[in-house]
């Protein structure tokens, strides 16, 4: 963590940092610098994968910040951390100088398991690693560089069928009996192994700072759901349409504005709160 940081920031990125058409982080940037002048430590928390985030980094002009990626399949630590158990992280397999914590399964180990999910109820499903970077920025508008990035996955995979929300709670059960777990996302569902979630991950970071450390999480969607569940105070962005996702969190605010519109009027309340503390 930097130095004695106020309060730790997990934060969702597509549809909540980013805008959702263009991927943009533009109109949360200024806010973003606001909270780290006072104090504020953000801690992206998506499924995006670490070559994305680190690409997200540069964009904003980010220090190297620690990054929850994959769903909360693994914590992505930044250069010349100060590691808690330094025997337990790894080499990022694409940044030798970072260490990553992996408290998930392997990408390979879960395609493996994915094979027979959608056999069992006569269904193959479709996911990143079988579709090519162009397939992939026409189905979201990302570049050709930012789909490589998406698809350069370690520790999930995801899907992109269009199913029926009956199919996808039939196939509950056989993706729990081969050890996996499949959340819907803003976009599409995220494969993890059983157990792995942003939740997790965000308790164990958190609590490398100490129970006193205050805790803030914002996100959009239902994927959202086990990080702002972990965190002191959460905040919902809205949706394009100005619809909120339903999250049964007591602690839950849900802010008018969609996306980085959002973000920014999080971004406030939690400035003026710091100025009162």
């Amino acid at each position: 963590m930097s130095a004695a940081p106020r309060c730790l920031l997990f934060t969702d990125l597509d549809g909540t940092l980013l805008d959702w058409d263009t991927y943009s982080p533009a109109v949360a940037r200024p806010a973003m610098q606001r909270l780290i002048a006072a104090g504020v430590q953000i801690v992206f928390c998506s499924s995006k994968t670490a070559t994305e985030q680190r690409a997200l980094c540069a964009e904003v002009g980010l220090p190297g910040i620690w990054a929850i990626v994959e769903n909360g399949a693994a914590i992505i630590a930044p250069e010349n951390a100060a590691l808690v158990n330094a025997s337990e992280w790894v080499p990022d397999e694409h940044d030798a100088d970072r260490a990553v914590r992996v408290l998930g399964m392997r990408r390979g180990e879960i395609l493996q398991r994915l094979e027979p999910v959608g056999q069992r109820v006569g269904l193959k499903l479709h996911g990143y690693a079988g579709i090519t970077d162009a397939e992939l920025a026409a189905m979201t508008g990302l570049t050709i560089a930012a789909a490589a990035r998406a698809r350069q996955r370690d520790f999930s995979e995801t899907l992109i069928d269009e199913l029926p929300e009956p199919i996808w709670q039939q196939l509950e059960p056989e993706f729990a009996a081969q050890g996996l777990d499949c959340r819907h996302g803003g976009r599409f569902r995220t494969v993890t192994g059983a157990g792995t979630d942003k939740g997790a991950a965000v308790t164990w970071l958190a609590a490398q700072c100490g129970a006193a450390m205050r805790t803030i999480g914002i996100g959009d969607s239902a994927n959202d759901w086990p990080m702002l569940r972990a965190v002191q105070e959460a905040y919902v962005v809205a949706r394009p349409d100005g619809t909120w996702t339903k999250l049964d969190l007591a602690n839950a605010q849900y802010l008018s504005g969609a996306g980085p519109a959002g973000w920014v009027q999080m971004a406030d309340r939690v400035l003026a709160s710091l100025q009162t503390r």
